[in-house]
């Protein structure tokens, strides 16, 4: 009984905690926007352009980490959803990829269903080969971590 009451009341607090975050997250973001804005319009070296893009990429930043948090919630979901029931397959879930960057896995390992597929096939219409983008961004990035982790000279984890 004691152990069921700690598990309601760590659901409880992490939904409490969902809340403040997104709570947090619509009173910070036209905060963070507004500043952006005014630094970069601010600033006498920035062109146009510049601030246009910079201000993009703010939003777009935003996009995909909510993509990130779509992909560790629903990874199962997807999984079932997307993909064929298969041992050679990159599942969904991990915190750290885009649901757009698993499919690309998947395209490359064909392991995606149809509803894989198609998907595959709309996000690539709206932006050319963004799974596959997707995807070597990701070994880019996890290249760069790499390389960084082999410059710090650490042999085990502490």
């Amino acid at each position: 009984m004691k152990e069921t009451l700690i598990n309601i009341g760590k659901v409880f607090l992490g939904l409490v905690l969902i809340a403040i975050s997104l709570v947090l997250f619509a009173l910070v973001t036209p905060l963070a926007f507004i500043w952006k804005v005014v630094v970069s319009v601010t600033n006498e070296n920035r062109k146009a352009r510049d601030i246009m893009a910079g201000t993009s990429s703010f939003f777009i930043e935003i996009a995909a980490s909510y993509d990130q948090l779509g992909n560790a919630v629903f990874g199962g979901f997807f999984n079932w959803l997307f993909l064929q029931d298969t041992d050679i397959r990159y599942a969904f879930g991990n915190k750290d990829d885009t649901i757009s960057e698993v499919l690309g896995w998947n395209a490359e390992l064909n392991s995606l269903n149809n509803y894989g597929k198609l998907l595959v096939k709309l996000l690539d219409k709206l932006d050319n080969n963004h799974c596959y983008n997707a995807m070597y961004n990701g070994v880019l990035a996890a290249r760069t971590k790499a390389h960084q982790f082999d410059n710090l000279n650490i042999l085990k984890p502490l």
